[in-house]
């Protein structure tokens, strides 16, 4: 009976330290994903890239931030490149570009440097487009004529 607890104990410890000697996950690429099913409430900040396939709500700041299909947020997410396919109720800020595919449905505040939507998405709301915006001014008939008549006169002498 000694050697067999003998061996149980060796063994034991061997377990143990092999615990022991395991390596820690590192997340050196400031990473979240936020997988479906999983729900989240709260503030994320300063990560690369947010990927959310579950439920968000809260603050999301992130550089590149990906909405998927089964995804849904709902409070206030700020990033460079946004991709939103999934339900998204709040604001969002994209200094860069945002893409909102077909399956996406929108509701809330929406700036953007460069937009891009797809045929079937929904978006209710407000677009505000970030940076300088040019007027239009259309010019009428009249001095399209006069504009003419002075490049006949110049072009005849």
């Amino acid at each position: 009976m000694d050697e067999n607890n003998t061996e149980m104990d060796e063994n034991n410890s061997e377990l143990a330290s092999d615990e022991i000697q395991s390596t820690p996950i590192d997340n050196d690429s400031k990473a979240v994903n936020i997988g479906s099913g999983v729900r989240v409430d709260g503030r994320i900040e300063g990560a690369e890239t947010s990927d959310v396939s579950g439920t968000l709500t809260g603050t999301l700041k992130s550089s590149n931030i990906n909405i998927n299909s089964k995804g849904a947020f709902s409070g206030d997410m700020s990033g460079q490149e946004i991709t939103i396919s999934g339900n998204v109720d709040g604001e969002i800020n994209s200094e860069s570009y945002l893409i909102v595919n077909n399956s996406a449905n929108i509701k809330g505040v929406i700036e953007y440097a460069s937009l891009q939507v797809s045929y079937g998405a929904r978006i209710q709301g407000t677009l505000r487009h970030r940076g300088s915006v040019q007027s239009y001014t259309p010019i009428s008939d009249d001095e399209i004529k006069e504009d003419e008549i002075s490049e006949n006169q110049e072009s005849d002498q």
